[in-house]
C-alpha cells in the first residue's frame, strides 16, 4: 500500500498464513525518463519525428525511452514563409533585372535568401519590344527633307523617335544629293542676240532671261543670260547758262537747238540734239538824291559817291547794279527877336518868351531846323485919380472938366504903356448976398 518514487531497498513486515511475522525486502530501481525540449526555426515547413509542420506553434512527441517509460519531448517551432513576389514588366530591346539582362520575352526567377534566411523565388513576366530600325536611300537635286529637317548634303542621316511600343526607333536615310550647275552668261550685242549655248531664241532687248532644263542628273539646271543690247539712238537734252555754253568745241551765246552726229562708247550711232538757253547777266544803274543816307540793297550809304552791287539774278546769272548817289544834309539856322506882346513867325502868333524850333524843307529837298531865340516884352498899364479947382494940367495937357484921360506912352522896354487919369475937376462958386 506504499508509493516509493526514488530507487532503494524497503521492508514489508506482515503476519504470513501461519501467523508469523513474515518481513519482505524490496529491492526497488526508479527509472525517470528525460523530457527533451527543442526551439527549431524553419521555412515554410518543419519535419520533427516524422511529422512535418507548416505552421508555427509548440508540439509535443510521446514515446518509449529505453528504459519503457513514456518520454514527451516538445518542440518549440517558428516556422518563416518568404514572399514570393512577381514583377510584370514591359521594355524595348533589353530588360536588366537583378544584375542579368534579358533580350527575350518570356518569365524568369530569381531565388535569394530573405531577411530571415530563407530562400524567396521572384518571378518577372517579362514583354520585350525590339524597335524597326528602318532604312531608305534617297537621291535628290539640291537638297532633300526627311522628317521636317532639310539636308544639302550627301552623307548617312538618322532619326530617333518612339515608335507604337514607345521604343526609340533609329532610321537611317542614305542620301546623295546632286547640284546642278547653274551656268552664267554675260553678252553685249546691238539690235539682237541669239542665244546658241541657251534656249536658242532671238532677244532685241536688253534684260536678264533664263534657260531651265533638266542636267544628266535630271535635276533642273537653271542657265542666265545677263544681256546688254545697244542701238543707234536719238538723245536730246536741256541745257541753260550764263552768257555762253561750251559743247563738243564750240562756244555758244545764243539761244537755240544744236545737234551733234557721233558713235557713243559703244561703238552706235547717235544723234544729240541741245536745247540751249543762254541767259545774261543784269545790269541796271540809278541816279538818286537823298537827304542824309540812303539804303539800298542793305547798305546804308551817307556820303555822295557811285556805288555797285553784284548778285545773281532770277536766271542764274551774275549780275552788277550801279547806284549814283547824291547826299544832300539837313540845315541849321538860329533868329533872335524881340516883340511887344506878340511875335508872328512861320504862321504862328506867339506871346510868351522862348526858344522855338521849325523844320522846314531846305533848297536842297532837305530838313531844314530854324531856331527863334524870342524876348516878349508886354504892355503896361498905370491908373492916376487927381482932383483939380478950375482945371489939371497932365501930360502936356490941359483938363478943365472931370473924366478919365488916357495916355500913350513907351515903357522902358520900348513896349506901349497905358496910363488913364481919373480926374474930378471942381469950379468957383460966386455967391451975392
Amino acid at each position: 500500500g506504499a508509493t516509493y518514487t526514488t530507487s532503494g531497498d524497503h521492508t514489508f513486515s506482515h503476519t504470513d498464513a501461519n501467523g508469523c511475522t513474515q518481513v519482505d525486502t524490496l529491492h526497488l530501481t526508479i527509472n525517470n525518463p528525460i523530457h527533451t525540449a527543442v526551439t527549431e526555426v524553419a521555412c515554410e515547413s518543419f519535419t520533427w519525428s516524422n511529422t512535418t509542420y507548416t505552421e508555427s506553434g509548440d508540439y509535443t512527441y510521446s514515446h518509449t525511452d529505453a528504459n519503457g517509460c513514456t518520454q514527451v519531448d516538445t518542440l518549440h517551432l517558428t516556422i518563416n514563409n518568404p514572399t514570393h513576389t512577381a514583377v510584370t514588366e514591359v521594355a524595348c530591346e533589353s530588360f536588366t533585372w537583378n544584375n542579368t539582362t534579358y533580350t527575350e520575352s518570356g518569365d524568369y526567377t530569381y531565388s535569394h535568401a530573405d531577411a530571415n534566411g530563407c530562400t524567396q523565388v521572384d518571378t518577372l513576366h517579362l514583354t520585350i519590344n525590339n524597335p524597326t530600325h528602318t532604312a531608305v536611300t534617297e537621291v535628290a537635286c539640291e537638297s532633300f527633307t526627311w522628317n521636317n529637317t532639310t539636308y544639302t548634303e550627301s552623307g548617312d542621316y538618322t532619326y530617333s523617335h518612339a515608335d507604337a511600343n514607345g521604343c526609340t526607333q533609329v532610321d537611317t536615310l542614305h542620301l546623295t544629293i546632286h547640284n546642278p550647275v547653274h551656268l552664267s552668261f554675260t553678252e553685249t550685242a546691238y539690235d539682237s542676240f541669239i542665244w546658241a549655248d541657251g534656249d536658242g531664241e532671238t532677244y532685241n532687248q536688253s534684260g536678264t532671261y533664263y534657260y531651265i532644263h533638266s542636267d544628266d542628273n535630271g535635276c533642273t539646271q537653271v542657265d542666265t543670260l545677263f544681256l546688254t543690247v545697244y542701238y543707234s539712238s536719238s538723245n536730246e537734252f536741256a541745257a541753260t547758262a550764263c552768257e555762253s555754253f561750251f559743247w563738243d568745241g564750240i562756244t555758244y551765246t545764243e539761244s537755240g537747238e544744236y545737234e551733234r552726229l557721233y558713235s557713243d562708247i559703244h561703238g552706235a550711232d547717235s544723234v544729240v540734239t541741245l536745247h540751249l538757253t543762254i541767259n545774261h547777266g543784269t545790269h541796271n544803274a540809278e541816279t538818286v538824291t537823298s537827304c542824309e543816307s540812303y539804303e539800298w540793297h542793305g547798305q546804308t550809304y551817307t556820303e555822295s559817291d557811285t556805288y555797285t552791287f553784284a548778285y545773281e539774278n532770277a536766271d542764274g546769272c551774275e549780275s552788277v547794279d550801279t547806284l549814283h548817289l547824291t547826299v544832300n544834309h539837313t540845315t541849321y539856322g538860329d533868329t533872335t527877336a524881340v516883340a511887344c506882346d506878340s511875335f508872328e513867325w512861320y504862321g504862328e502868333t506867339l506871346t510868351e518868351s522862348t526858344e522855338w524850333s521849325r523844320t522846314i524843307i531846305n533848297a536842297a529837298g532837305c530838313d531844314s531846323i530854324v531856331t527863334l531865340h524870342l524876348t516878349v516884352n508886354h504892355t503896361t498899364f498905370g491908373d492916376t485919380t487927381a482932383v483939380a479947382c478950375e482945371n489939371f494940367t497932365w501930360q502936356g495937357e490941359t483938363y478943365s472938366q472931370s473924366g478919365d484921360y488916357t495916355a500913350y506912352l513907351s515903357n522902358a522896354a520900348g513896349c506901349d504903356s497905358i496910363v488913364t487919369l481919373h480926374l474930378t475937376v471942381n469950379h468957383t462958386t460966386f455967391g451975392d448976398t
